[in-house]
């Protein structure tokens, strides 16, 4: 029998010392950085206000993929050049007989023809299109001079902008075309000019596109990870395509998983959820199983880098952080298992074994002692 005491005890001692071999998530302390496969892991504590800034590459900068092509490092100064069905205005100061021939039927500046030419009195047909108002300007003021006028005093302005156009459409408020002026045109500003987006957009899932290439643009991610939307410039005859919510709602989910009363998808709406909707729509954490220091969000920023946000809600207060905290889509939430729930289950996996052993071995015991009865 003192053999028997020392195997189970033996046994005990191994399944002590198993204990940390529980099934339990182990990472890093926030801030820290790891590797993983090759790809970069990075610590984040969300109750400390790390909400983290997007894909950040080895130098600081943000990875903006192939969004590069459209950010410029600062807006340009632009010259506006004359295009196809523009409207051109022509004023000649002190001569209204070539200001306005028409009186007060004279509409607010001439149309430039299809071809790029516009006709002017005593100057002639010129070839508008291509020119900056600066270069028409001077080519009217030569041409009145070497005619009828001495010293004109010309001033030509664009009152119409038609020839160079983005067009937007989608879940917008108003589909349909932005005309390009002086003025450098970016991706805010088109969003702008068609009055924003509708009720039903989803903004995550823009595209541009620019001849063959097409641009995925998550507009809300860009946004809340600092990219540099106001130097996203946009070019004529871009297409920029604003999808419904419903049109791509398959698609807006996060996981929820680990120790949460009920494991699962839940649904992103209207572009927005955070992390204490999401565990509250997973019903919760499990009071006897779950640890409130172990709740993480595992996003796959970008192709080279994992983002992890661990949550430490031991304080309450840390829930306020949560509900600040956004999700996007395709994040996992996972909710780790306290020490004592991973003890339980280790326990429970290996109790049937160490119950074997000990009737096995309480057995034999039984049938040397009967042995050893009978053979007296």
């Amino acid at each position: 029998m003192k053999k028997l005491s020392i195997s189970l005890c033996a046994i005990a001692a191994a399944v002590l010392s198993g204990c940390a071999l529980g099934p339990q998530m182990r990472m890093s302390a926030p801030g820290d950085s790891a590797e993983y496969n090759g790809i970069a892991v990075h610590m984040h504590a969300i109750d400390q206000g790390d909400f983290g800034q997007g894909a950040v590459n080895a130098d600081g900068s943000t990875d903006l993929g192939d969004l590069k092509d459209l950010v410029v490092d600062s807006l340009p100064d632009l010259e506006y050049r004359i295009g196809p069905l523009d409207m051109v205005q022509v004023v000649v100061w002190e001569h209204p007989e070539l200001t306005s021939p028409m009186g007060q039927y004279q509409p607010a500046g001439q149309k430039v023809t299809t071809d790029g030419k516009l006709f002017y009195p005593y100057a002639g047909e010129l070839q508008a299109a291509g020119l900056t108002a600066q270069e028409l300007r001077t080519e009217i003021t030569k041409r009145l001079s070497d005619k009828i006028l001495n010293d004109p005093q010309v001033d030509v302005r664009v009152t119409g902008y038609n020839s160079r156009k983005a067009f937007v459409a989608g879940a917008v408020v108003k589909p349909g075309f932005v005309a390009f002026n002086e003025n450098p045109m970016t991706l805010p500003d088109v969003i702008a000019g068609v009055g924003g987006f509708s009720d039903k957009a989803d903004p995550s899932g823009m595209q541009l596109r620019r001849g063959d290439k097409v641009y995925n643009i998550n507009y809300l991610d860009a946004f809340k990870s600092n990219l540099p939307l106001e130097r996203m410039m946009v070019q004529p005859n871009d297409q920029i395509f604003v999808p419904a919510l419903t049109e791509t709602q398959k698609e807006q989910k996060v996981y929820v998983m680990g120790e949460v009363a009920r494991t699962g998808i839940v649904n992103i709406y209207s572009g927005k959820l955070t992390l204490a909707e999401a565990l509250a729509s997973a019903g919760g954490l499990q009071a006897l199983n779950a640890t409130s220091r172990g709740i993480y969000v595992i996003r796959n920023t970008s192709a080279s880098q994992i983002d992890v946000f661990q949550l430490n809600a031991k304080n309450a207060m840390a829930l306020a952080m949560a509900d600040r905290f956004e999700l996007n889509a395709r994040d996992i939430v996972y909710v780790d298992a306290s020490g004592l729930a991973s003890w339980n289950r280790l326990i429970s996996l290996i109790l049937p074994s160490v119950q074997t052993v000990y009737y096995g071995a309480l057995a034999a015991h039984n049938i040397h002692v009967v042995k050893d009865d009978y053979t007296k």
